[in-house]
């Protein structure tokens, strides 16, 4: 009877453990395609206007789960409460129907930078 306690104990601890890292590799997967998604559309986006532009890495802290359709990409504007900024562009980053019940939609914002690494104001 010990024996099966003990076994009870060792699966909790195991999955205790491995699932938040397999949660966690699951996200570095996520996250690495939706910067991959976001470094293809600006290759075409310089390659088509003769811009040098590139994204930095989407913000980890959002939610985002394995998507079921494929990635969408847009241009998306913001509206920023600076004098010298007013605005910049950025894309966005979507999923119309994730594997998660609880989060079927998500949107997730990745930065784009010119040479200098300044936000982008203006698109053509």
């Amino acid at each position: 009877m010990k024996k099966i306690h003990l076994l009870k104990y060792i699966i909790a601890i195991v999955a205790v453990i491995t699932v938040p890292f397999a949660q966690a590799m699951m996200l570095d997967e996520v996250f690495g395609e939706i910067d991959n998604k976001a470094a293809e559309f600006i290759a075409t986006y310089n390659h088509e206007h003769h811009t040098n532009l590139h994204t930095i890495e989407a913000n980890r802290k959002f939610y985002a789960s394995s998507c079921l359709l494929p990635l969408k990409v847009k241009w998306h504007k913001i509206s920023l409460s600076s004098k010298n900024l007013p605005h910049k562009y950025g894309l966005s980053i979507s999923c119309e129907k994730s594997i998660d019940s609880d989060h079927r939609k998500w949107d997730v914002y990745v930065d784009v930078r010119n040479e200098q690494g300044n936000s982008i104001q203006s698109i053509n």
